[in-house]
């Protein structure tokens, strides 16, 4: 194999990797339903990250990092009915998100289901 094939090869290989990582991100951005009715908007920040605002504009995560596919962790997690922050974790279902927040050793969550 000849050097320029090599690199070809590497380059349309990271083209293909960095699609179907965008892509498959792109499917997490977007307005969700939660549990009690109201809405929350889902967006994508930095590396990977996500950001969601619920329908009163109360950011809820600013930039969730991402730890895995389909997982992410925030330290400063709002909820829009609660004072504080909190740690949280939101993991990617078949129907949507799962957003977890803990208060010490309580870790109730919510299922947010994708409009």
């Amino acid at each position: 194999m000849t050097v320029k094939k090599i690199t070809g090869t590497l380059i349309t290989t990271a083209a293909l990797t960095a699609f179907i990582s965008t892509t498959a991100m792109a499917g997490v951005a977007g307005s969700y339903k939660r549990p009690n009715g109201k809405g929350a908007k889902v967006t994508m920040c930095a590396k990977g990250g996500l950001r969601a605002v619920a329908a009163n504009g109360t950011v809820m995560f600013r930039c969730a990092r991402k730890v895995k596919a389909g997982v992410w962790k925030d330290s400063h997690m709002k909820h829009p009915e609660f004072p504080g922050t909190f740690t949280g974790t939101i993991r990617k279902t078949g129907s949507g998100l799962n957003v977890q927040g803990c208060f010490g050793f309580i870790c109730p969550s919510e299922n947010w289901k994708k409009k």
